[in-house]
This record gives structure tokens, sequence and C-alpha cells, in this order.
């Protein structure tokens, strides 16, 4: 620089100058630790950087359980699946008053009840036959509660108790209209008689409104005790036909029929709570949870919805690149799904990648970025060939730069608390469709 022309300036530009150049020399020289980006550019156009690929031990482990508060949609079968075994999926649902204050007036009787929730989907063979039983709970349900899948239930003497089928496509008369896609069922009136009838003709000031309502009766919890099917149904309660008739006449002189709808919960600040309940037996699966082998990895591996099984994965070699302070321009990891295991068993729509360190378990890095997608989503690659695909970038940055230490992860579907769909996926050990794991990285100069 022209030393007349540093001479003229100000001084604090010529102060501001001088920490520019200390900053930019002391950068020069402290180690790098790496970074995240998409490598040199050549003719304009980002060059990966060198690649590597590293093995992947993948096996399976069970949950013990999940989170399924107020879960997408709720679960009800004990379903049995060919190559998963059984998963009994079952569920608790607050119900709400339609109307608060009810005048129903001396004498009033309570002549049957009507049970009806709308379909959402289903998952299996339809047409199957489940042992229906619906309890009433004996305890307050919290709001401030995180209520997980395998619950304990404290519940009073059955108010259903049937055996029907499970057909999502079937049709149901209300009194006035042919609907199709309902669960429709009896329950016992005297339930009801008990604690709407007599206790709103008796006073009690619980009626006052929802809130107060769901303290003195908690809710119902729906579960198939039957012997097993090859259908779960899926359903949702915010659906405006979801409800329960409560068919009554006051007095012996009312010849009129009259109804009073329960709900469980389809306006807009209702005090609605529901969660899953899931239960797996894989006495009957086609693998083998006290048998895998957590070293060098499985050959198929599985991942399941509900509080099913997961994918549990290790990437060997990779802590080979902790402290090389290496430009993590892309890393990728790819699983082909298994041909033949699906049918009418649906996959999960997409897979997500946690990590998983002592007991605490988290989304990766990636997840936390508005730039690039982490993926997951399951894509057709040829007629009937899938693949969940995932850019992991950020967890290996963060594993090899930041953290340095890898941790072992975990494949779950992304929606496990409101469905049980399943997956079967090549391991790091098969012969063919292995699962991959590709870094591509510039080293730093």
């Amino acid at each position: 620089m022209n030393l007349s022309l540093l001479k003229a300036m100000p001084s604090k530009f010529r102060l501001a100058l001088s920490l520019f150049v200390a900053a930019v020399l002391f950068s020069s020289c402290e180690k790098s630790n790496g970074s995240i980006g998409s490598g040199k550019f050549v003719d304009d156009r980002p060059e990966l950087g060198e690649k590597l690929t590293f093995p992947v031990v993948s096996y399976t482990q069970s949950w013990d359980s999940i989170s399924t508060k107020n879960p997408a949609q709720v679960i009800l079968g004990n379903y049995d699946d060919p190559i998963f075994g059984r998963t009994n999926a079952s569920f608790f649902t607050r119900i709400l008053l339609s109307k608060s204050s009810p005048d129903f007036g001396e004498g009033t009787i309570c002549d049957s009840v009507k049970v009806r929730v709308a379909y959402s989907s289903y998952y299996g063979v339809e047409g199957d036959e489940i042992g229906l039983k619906v309890y009433p709970l004996l305890e307050e349900q919290y709001d401030t509660v995180s209520y997980y899948s395998n619950r304990a239930m404290n519940y009073g003497p059955a108010i259903a108790d049937t055996s029907l089928v499970l057909g999502p496509r079937d049709t149901v008369y209300n009194g006035v209209d042919t609907l199709v896609g309902y669960l429709s069922f009896d329950a016992d009136p005297s339930y009801f008689q008990t604690n709407v009838f007599d206790a709103a003709i008796d006073g009690a000031s619980h009626f006052a409104d929802n809130e107060d309502f769901v303290k003195e009766v908690p809710g119902l919890y729906f579960t198939d005790e039957g012997a097993g099917s090859s259908i779960a149904g899926y359903f949702n309660l915010e659906a405006s036909g979801s409800l329960i008739e409560l068919y009554y006449h006051t007095g012996e002189d009312d010849t009129i029929a009259k109804v009073f709808n329960l709900t469980f919960g389809q306006n807009f600040g209702d005090p609605t709570l529901s969660y899953n309940l899931f239960s797996n037996d894989y006495a009957n699966a086609q693998f083998d949870l006290d048998m895998m082998d957590t070293v060098n990895g499985e050959v198929l591996t599985y991942v399941q919805g509900g509080s099913g099984v997961r994918t549990f994965l290790k990437f060997p070699g990779l802590d080979t690149l902790i402290g090389k302070g290496f430009s993590i321009n892309k890393a990728e990891l790819s699983f082909d799904v298994l041909q033949g295991t699906a049918g009418q068993y649906r996959f999960p729509g997409s897979l997500i990648v946690i990590q998983d360190q002592d007991t605490v378990q988290r989304l990766i890095k990636d997840y936390l970025s508005d730039i690039n997608s982490t993926g997951g989503t399951v894509a057709r690659t040829d007629i009937r060939e899938f693949n969940y695909t995932f850019n992991v970038t950020r967890m290996v940055h963060d594993f090899v730069n930041d953290r340095e230490d890898v941790l072992p992860v975990f494949l779950a579907p992304s929606s496990s608390s409101g469905n049980i769909h399943r997956v079967v996926l090549g391991g790091g050990m098969h012969p063919v469709i292995p699962a991959e794991f590709n870094v591509y990285y510039t080293r730093s100069n």
C-alpha cells in the first residue's frame, strides 16, 4: 500500500484497516476445522470432490415406547403381519358434550347408544373380524402429561363387547342417510344413563363446560381383544360424523325420539385428547431380535411404525475423517426396499434418521437446514423397485469436524405415533441391494 495514502487516512480508518489485516493473517494461520460446502467449481459447475464409500452395519432393534399423544389418527386392531408378527393397536379418547348444561328433564331414560367413528384408512387386508371392547377410564387424563405407547390403563367394566368386521367401504345407516366409511356399533346405555343423564338432572356442576366435564368423565378406551386378524383400522376422531348418539325419552308419555350427541372434539378450542397404545409380539416374525449380529450387521433390516422395530446403523471407518478438517461437500445414505414384501402392506411414506447418544435421541442436524432437504421419502426407481435416500451432509460434518465422535443412528417412520406401516430394507450385508453410504469431501489447503 502507498504509505503516503495510509498516512493521509483519518486515524479511525487506519485502526480499522490494521484490525482487518490482523484478522486475515490470524485466520490464514489457524487450523481448519472443515466446512460444509459444494466443493470446488469447474466451469461454474460444482465439483463434489473426492469420494469415500463407507460400510454400513445395519440391524434391527425394538422400541421401548414412543410418545403418541394426539396422533394424526387413532388405530385399532389385533393385527397379524406375515413378516413382522403381531401388533396390537388400541387407543384412548376423551368424549365431549355437544352442548353445555343440557336440560333433559326429570324421568329421562337413555334407550340406546350408537357409537360411530370415521375411517381415515386401514392397514392390511380389509374385511376381517375383530373382537371390539370399549372401557370407560376411571382416572382423569391430563393435558400436561406425555402419553406413551406402553401406558397401563385403569378402566371400569366394558360398555361395548362385540365382534364386528373392519370394512372401510361398508355402509351404515344413521337413521336418516346411508353412510360409507364408518365403524358403527352399539354401547351399553346404563353407563351413559348414570354418567350423563342422571348426573345432569341432579345438577352436577361439571356439565357447565367440557373443561370440567372431562375431569369427571375421563373418556373411553377402545381395544381389539379378538384372536387376531389381517387388518387394523385407522380412524379420524375429528371427522364431523365421528360421535356417540344417545337416544332417550323423558317420561312415560314421551313418544318422540330424542338424541343427544357426544363428540370426540370437532370444534376449535375443544379440550381434545387421544393417544395410541401398541404392543408387539415377534414370536412369528421372520426375524429374531435376540439373534441380531450387531458387529457385522444383517442382510435384511426392518422398520415399523407404532412402537415396532427400527433399523440401527453404525458407520465403521467414518472416524478416520476426524481431525482432518475436510470440507464435507455431500454425504448420502441409500436403502433399497426388498421386492415382494409390500403388496397390501404399504411402505412408510418417509423415514427419518435419529441420532442416538446415551438416553438422548434427536433428529440429525440435516433436519435443521432450510436449504437442502434431508430426503427420506420413498421413491420408485423401477416398476417394482423402491428406495429411501437421505442427505446426511450436516450429520457427517457434525460427527467428524464439530463433535469429533461418530454416533450411532437409527431409521424410523416419520409418523410412528399414527401408523403401523412397515418396510423391509436391504442391509449393509445384502449381496444385491446393500445399504450405501457415500461421502464427498475436499481436502483443506
